[in-house]
């Protein structure tokens, strides 16, 4: 898998790019995030960021995706690597009411920092940050 995260590891899972493996990415978040304030949160907007892996990335075609979560220093950081697509994670706007595309809002609107990068290898590297838990 492509990309290399910053920080402490705590843990990381390689999962199949299918809506299933969602539902394993939160089981995974709650196991390793088990006493921390900030897991309810973090499981949330992880499975939004792994939502849009399988559905919008070229992982989604029989690919996998990686998620990882480090320690920053008291900083908990999210990470979700896929194969990439033609377009980047993009904040739907407008005010048409619909059943879906409001994963980046949630992530933007709940994380302290969130952003992502795509390299020559074509992998997509999401990430989202949740400040010290307190």
């Amino acid at each position: 898998m492509c990309g290399a995260g910053v920080g402490e590891l705590i843990g990381a899972v390689e999962l199949a790019a299918v809506a299933s493996s969602v539902a394993l990415a939160r089981r995974f978040v709650r196991d390793e995030l088990a006493g921390d304030p900030r897991r309810d949160t973090a499981e949330l907007l992880v499975s939004e960021a792994c939502t849009n892996s399988v559905r919008h990335s070229r992982s989604g075609d029989g690919g996998r995706f990686t998620l990882a979560l480090r320690d920053l220093d008291g900083v908990l950081r999210c990470e979700v690597v896929d194969a990439g697509a033609e377009t980047v994670p993009t904040r739907r706007v407008g005010h048409e009411p619909r059943d879906n595309g409001y994963g980046i809002v949630l992530i933007e609107a709940l994380s302290d920092r969130f952003g992502f990068s795509s390299g020559a290898s074509g992998c997509l590297h999401t990430w989202f940050e949740l400040g010290p838990a307190g």
